[in-house]
């Protein structure tokens, strides 16, 4: 097997992960649909890339008390970092900013 298809193989892996928290899995799915892929899969961590963004991360992290998220600021190397008390507020922020992040201009 050459590199290039250990390559595909590795990357139709990492696009086929089942994510570990189940409590975001609708908003697993809607990364996955629009091409992006999990680098981070954790019961207390989720972080989201795409293959030629890498810098472009969607990052959700689960503490004792909250949830903080990492969103990118488009067309910059900045972050914005927020926090929620539960999983819905917190999945319904990240797909509103996912969606605005991927809206094309």
């Amino acid at each position: 097997m050459n590199s290039n298809s250990n390559f595909i193989s590795n990357k139709s892996h990492i696009l086929n992960t089942e994510i570990k928290n189940k409590g975001f899995a609708i908003l697993d799915n809607i990364f996955k649909e629009n091409g992006w892929h999990i680098i981070k899969n954790e019961l207390n961590w989720i972080c989201y890339t795409k293959f030629g963004n890498e810098t472009d991360i969607f990052d959700i992290k689960i503490a004792e008390k909250n949830i903080i998220v990492s969103i990118p600021i488009k067309n910059s190397p900045f972050q914005f970092s927020t926090s929620f008390k539960d999983y819905f507020m917190a999945s319904e922020y990240v797909e509103e900013r996912f969606f605005d992040f991927i809206k094309k201009n």
